[in-house]
């Protein structure tokens, strides 16, 4: 769930920073996006063994001297970068997230909505889980849902255009089974 508009895409600025740190040759372990409720924002989380090898400080100003290298500094506040050890729990914690895949079914629903047109629903139902309290998501535009099942899931374009003429001409499609990394699905505001 994107919590801050910005200027560039998430995408497009997580492209600028590995070509930055690409060119100061730093390793990298772990380059990802994560929300911190009590900024209300996404941060970039680096995790680099310069960390412990270098130490904290010599490692934020090489990273930051590298955005202003780059000319992207503007682009990457302070505030929304975290610079990491490896073996930092919270790390940890995102490779984990990263591994571990869940299979299930995305299912869609088309209602009519509250005023103008249709309302699109998305909700992913993992074949296994906790139980307990499944989340969807909502669309007003089919292109929106188009780009989010492509874009946000990854799911290949043919399998999306058949289940979207499903939904316009039955009210309910479903696309499966389906495997997801566990930060994609918690990235999308599916879990």
């Amino acid at each position: 769930m994107v919590k801050t508009a910005m200027v560039k895409s998430d995408q497009e600025i997580e492209g600028l920073v590995m070509e930055a740190l690409s060119r100061i040759k730093m390793p990298v372990n772990l380059l990802s996006w994560n929300y911190a409720p009590q900024l209300d924002e996404r941060q970039l989380i680096i995790a680099t063994p310069w960390y412990d090898t270098k130490g904290p400080l010599a490692t934020i100003r090489a990273v930051y001297d590298a955005f202003k290298k780059a000319g992207i500094y503007d682009d990457v506040p302070p505030r929304r970068v975290v610079i990491k050890s490896p073996n930092d729990s919270l790390i940890r914690t995102l490779e984990q997230e990263f591994s571990a895949e869940r299979e299930g079914t995305i299912h869609l629903l088309r209602e009519h909505g509250s005023g103008k047109g249709a309302e699109y629903s998305v909700v992913f139902a993992p074949f296994l889980g906790q139980g307990g309290f499944v989340p969807s998501k909502r669309f007003l535009e089919i292109q929106a849902l188009r780009n989010f099942l492509l874009n946000t899931l990854h799911i290949r374009s043919r399998l999306v255009e058949d289940a979207l003429e499903e939904l316009e001409s039955s009210r309910s499609a479903s696309i499966y089974p389906v495997s997801l990394k566990e930060r994609e699905v918690k990235k999308a505001g599916l879990a």
